[in-house]
């Protein structure tokens, strides 16, 4: 690692991810729907968990998988997010440290438990996620603490954080530190229905405290009302001044940066296994080619090449190999 590297810090939810392979008459027994995530009550995960056989458990949710990432890449990388002081949470701080991790917050002692993401993988690769989100939503202001950003390059925030009121108060602290020390500001859209549920606070939040815009082509239709890519590149292209980075799935990715479009393909002909973790890992690829001065396209090349890595294994975790 480069010794003017920057450090990479993260806010997200801290969400102690549980691996489960199934088919897909089991979910339809659980009543889910395939390839989406279902947001439930402790009790409702909790009896589902006790009825199956995890495969793996590791620490989770979106960008927490990416910080891992960057980490596993050689990248100085922090987390921001909450867990209690329960079995779950320990889990969740032992893995996320044992990838190099420096895990920022101080566990709550009492309230709500720790959250986890029951990740159904059915033979096709798919993963359709049950989701407690337990003590991650309590994430607030006093956990952002302005010495964690000393020699912070880059600030990483998850979409996913705008369902809890407490965890926004902690992201308007958190960009206001950035901007004082000149930090990048990354945010990730996440997911669709919530890009449809929080569109007009998005619109503003990219509009003045962002420089990138992680997402899927998906999620980039449901923030400006388009149908496809085409549409995508045309609106951003006249529209955006940031750096936005929208992944196609099979097709690969393209960045958007004032009037210029750059692509680059997938890696094409590969076993997918689990689609767990594609996007984030492809956001980790970016993100830390980008902060060591990689260019756009290069950066959106390591982005394709580590997701491609991460579906052709069970899990957000690269494996060692």
């Amino acid at each position: 690692m480069s010794a003017k590297q920057k450090i990479i810090m993260g806010m997200g939810n801290a969400v102690l991810d549980v691996l489960i392979p199934c088919d897909d008459h089991e979910i339809m027994q659980m009543k889910l729907k395939k390839g989406i995530m279902t947001v439930v009550e402790k009790d409702e995960s909790s009896v589902i968990l006790e009825k199956v056989k995890a495969i793996k458990k590791t620490s989770g949710g979106s960008v927490a998988n990416s910080i891992v990432g960057i980490s596993e890449l050689g990248g100085d990388a922090v987390f921001c997010g909450r867990v209690k002081e329960d079995d779950l949470g320990i889990e969740f701080i032992k893995d996320i440290e044992k990838a190099k991790v420096r895990f920022l917050c101080k566990p709550s002692k009492d309230g709500i438990p720790t959250a986890k993401c029951l990740i159904f993988i059915t033979p096709d690769g798919e993963r359709t996620m049950q989701t407690f989100l337990g003590a991650s939503v309590n994430l607030s202001e006093n956990d952002i603490i302005e010495s964690h950003f000393k020699n912070v390059s880059m600030l990483f925030i998850e979409g996913y954080l705008w369902s809890s009121e407490s965890a926004r108060k902690a992201i308007k602290k958190a960009v206001q530190i950035a901007k004082n020390f000149k930090i990048k500001v990354i945010f990730s859209l996440s997911d669709p229905q919530l890009v449809k549920s929080f569109r007009n606070e998005f619109l503003d939040f990219i509009k003045l405290d962002t420089d990138i815009v992680i997402g899927n082509n998906v999620e980039f239709c449901a923030l400006y009302n388009l149908n496809n890519d085409n549409q995508i590149q045309t609106t951003l292209t006249e529209h955006s001044n940031k750096v936005n980075v929208v992944t196609t799935g099979k097709e690969g990715a393209f960045c958007v940066l004032n009037q210029e479009v750059i692509k680059v393909n997938a890696i094409a002909n590969i076993p997918i296994i689990d689609t767990t973790g594609a996007g984030d890992l492809f956001a980790a690829g970016f993100i830390n080619s980008y902060n060591n001065g990689f260019s756009i396209e290069r950066s959106l090349q390591n982005g394709c090449e580590l997701a491609a890595k991460i579906i052709q294994q069970f899990g957000a975790r690269l494996e060692k190999s």
